[in-house]
């Protein structure tokens, strides 16, 4: 009956069907197209940036649109591999990858200027021997980043601090008033199911409702991160931002590195706290 009420909009494509071809395409089209943009320093990387942004961006409106038919199958998205749960958060990406990622260019930049302190030509050779491997602006793109971009950075974490914990309260107290709820009901119909059913949909229909809003809610945080790194960044910082992203989301999916993690007979620890 569950199943039957969250599915009751159900379109006639499922979403796997959908990411999929997204997932190909991101892969063998656009992926290989940035690399080759950067590599090569072409005067139409910011083309190319907005095409893999807007790629990303296609794809979160494409999830809003199957929320509001069949939210069941984004919340539990049984298609995903071992790989992939672990990084979802509401449906798809937890919206702090996105930060964690444009940190760690941050982060690589401090430490170099740490090793700048004690100058030695071998050691520097040795560390910058990757600057004539690439073109000069793809190499400085995280030297030295702008106050204003470390600034925008703090921002918008600070942001999510304060959303993402919104939103994981309202999931909670949408799923503690269904149980509450449907638990009355049971014992005020003494476990008569025909009796108790029309109260028991209308209390499902009721948490569906408020689920698709969470999740809605919370894809327009993600496209909204997305969208203000991009804004905030240069060309140059964009397209080594996406493509870490895309690299991350490829590497995924990787069937070696699939096998080798199912394989894995290293038990995991449970943490005693999720960060939120």
């Amino acid at each position: 009956m569950l199943k039957a009420l969250f599915a009751r909009k159900k379109s006639s494509r499922p979403f796997k069907d959908y990411h999929s071809e997204w997932f190909n395409t991101l892969k063998n089209t656009l992926l290989p197209l940035i690399r080759s943009s950067i590599s090569d320093s072409v005067p139409s990387l910011s083309t190319h940036v907005e095409m893999l942004h807007q790629h990303f961006q296609s794809y979160y409106e494409a999830l809003d649109l199957a929320a509001s038919h069949d939210v069941s199958q984004l919340l539990f998205p049984y298609w995903r591999n071992s790989l992939e749960k672990p990084f979802l958060w509401l449906g798809d990406l937890h919206p702090y990858l996105f930060i964690n990622l444009l940190r760690s260019f941050l982060e690589d930049t401090e430490e170099e200027e740490e090793t700048d302190d004690e100058f030695n030509a071998d050691v520097v050779r040795e560390n910058y021997k990757y600057l004539f491997d690439k073109p000069w602006e793809v190499a400085m793109a995280w030297k030295n980043p702008s106050r204003n971009l470390t600034t925008r950075v703090d921002q918008i974490e600070c942001g999510l601090r304060l959303m993402v914990p919104a939103l994981v309260d309202r999931v909670r107290n949408a799923q503690a008033g269904l149980v509450e709820r449907v638990a009355e009901d049971w014992v005020w119909y003494q476990g008569r199911k025909e009796a108790a059913r029309p109260v028991i949909v209308e209390a499902v229909e009721a948490e569906m409702e408020e689920m698709v809003s969470v999740f809605l809610d919370a894809n327009r945080m993600r496209r909204s991160v997305l969208a203000e790194i991009i804004s905030a960044t240069s060309v140059y910082q964009g397209a080594l931002f996406l493509q870490g992203l895309a690299q991350f989301l490829v590497g995924l999916r990787d069937p070696q590195l699939l096998a080798q993690f199912e394989s894995c007979q290293m038990p995991l620890n449970k943490p005693s706290r999720i960060a939120l």
